[in-house]
């Protein structure tokens, strides 16, 4: 009786013999659709990524020839014990100056997109004259190749360009500046080619996300006699949380590897006043040819870009999961 029992409830609680894997079978269908695609993946992008970080751990060097010795010594007594990381964090000071260079350009372009974004968005919520030819002309820039606009901006900042001639004429007198020949004017230029090519995306994100805000709180705030800037500032902005982080962190990924613009503007000069990290990994990967060096660069930037992705993140999790 035992036995039986223990047999009846084990076939009622479906822990018989397993399942053959049926091919026909209509639930297997979407994983063997994508199986192809996920191998694929990882053949792209896992493998080399391995890869990268292994040289990473080595001195090898393209003059060295063969890489596969460099690969097998990671596995035994010869690794470095990760001596080119503990050479760029203590011993390569335009390695952190182009971190830091980067992280700053990062806030001030990110800032200046953000408020000039929402300003334009803000605009855009009434009605006016040419709407549609504007909304047009305003997404322009975001679809011009990275390389056309950093070639137009850089004939736009040369010394006798159309940006002096119209400081000249606001101020009435000649004006000679140089633009992409001064350290502070240089890096002023790749901010402002920056913004202007990017802000028509947070102009986009930041007008959804202001025609998604719900129209109750605003008027019943508004019947309660709250100023313009307090319903901003309360219902608007809070209600805009997850947009508005969302732009930042799609952006903040795109800021970090900018280099298309500045190489075409300054090529990171004059010396290293607008050299980005991006560029730095560059000149130290296939100008310099020291791969080693340039795959412990890019990781220790990984980790960082991880690190503060997952930081600007982290309100949206909180707020899905008060949601829930």
């Amino acid at each position: 009786m035992v036995s039986n029992t223990s047999n009846g409830g084990a076939s009622t609680l479906g822990l018989g013999k397993p399942r053959r894997f049926d091919p026909n079978d209509k639930r297997y269908i979407p994983a063997l659709l994508i199986t192809p695609v996920q191998i694929l993946l990882c053949v792209m992008l896992i493998f080399p990524f391995i890869l990268e970080f292994v040289i990473s751990l080595t001195e090898w060097q393209p003059i060295y020839g063969d890489f596969w010795p460099a690969f097998g010594s990671v596995f035994t007594d010869n690794i470095n014990q990760g001596i080119n990381y503990n050479y760029l964090v203590t011993e390569e000071p335009r390695y952190l100056q182009a971190l830091g260079r980067t992280v700053i350009m990062s806030v001030i372009s990110l800032c200046l997109e953000f408020v000039i974004g929402l300003g334009l968005a803000s605009l855009f919520l009434k009605k006016f004259w040419g709407k549609r030819i504007w909304f047009t002309a305003l997404l322009t820039p975001m679809m011009i190749m990275p390389v056309v606009v950093g070639y137009t901006w850089y004939m736009l900042f040369q010394y006798n360009g159309p940006i002096n001639q119209i400081f000249g004429w606001i101020a009435f007198s000649p004006v000679n500046l140089q633009w992409l020949n001064d350290g502070t004017l240089a890096f002023i230029a790749v901010i402002v080619t920056e913004v202007w090519h990017w802000t028509p995306l947070f102009f986009l994100i930041m007008l959804s996300g202001l025609n998604a805000v719900p129209e109750n709180p605003i008027r019943a705030a508004t019947v309660l006699g709250a100023s313009n800037f307090k319903i901003f500032w309360t219902i608007i902005l809070p209600n805009m949380r997850a947009v508005i982080i969302i732009a930042f962190v799609i952006r903040g990924m795109e800021v970090i590897k900018l280099f298309d613009e500045i190489y075409l503007l300054t090529r990171g000069g004059p010396g290293t006043a607008t050299e980005t990290i991006s560029l730095y990994l560059y000149k130290l990967a296939f100008m310099d040819f020291r791969l080693a060096y340039a795959g412990s660069a890019a990781f220790i930037v990984l980790v960082i870009t991880v690190v503060l992705i997952n930081m600007m993140l982290k309100p949206i999790r909180y707020q899905l999961v008060e949601g829930n």
